[in-house]
């Protein structure tokens, strides 16, 4: 069984998480989060799906499920 040490220093992954950062409830911890989707970037059109994003990770979907959910919201018209 390897540790987390273990996958950081053989497969150089920070942190040895395989999600790349711990994952996080599906909603906003902070009140900066508040309001929003928790995939954004500095750029408009480029949004985070992955297990990278503010919210959700790893198998469940979160992430793709709220860039879609932002991309709809700023790009589609009402």
């Amino acid at each position: 069984m390897n540790t987390t040490a273990d996958v950081e220093r053989d497969l150089r992954i920070p942190t040895g998480n395989i999600f790349h950062t711990p994952l996080e409830w599906p909603w906003a911890e902070t009140a900066d989060q508040a309001g929003t989707w928790g995939v954004e970037t500095d750029s408009p059109t480029i949004v985070i799906c992955g297990s990278g994003a503010s919210r959700g990770g790893g198998v469940s979907g979160i992430p793709g499920h709220n860039a879609a959910r932002y991309l709809l919201e700023h790009f589609t018209s009402h």
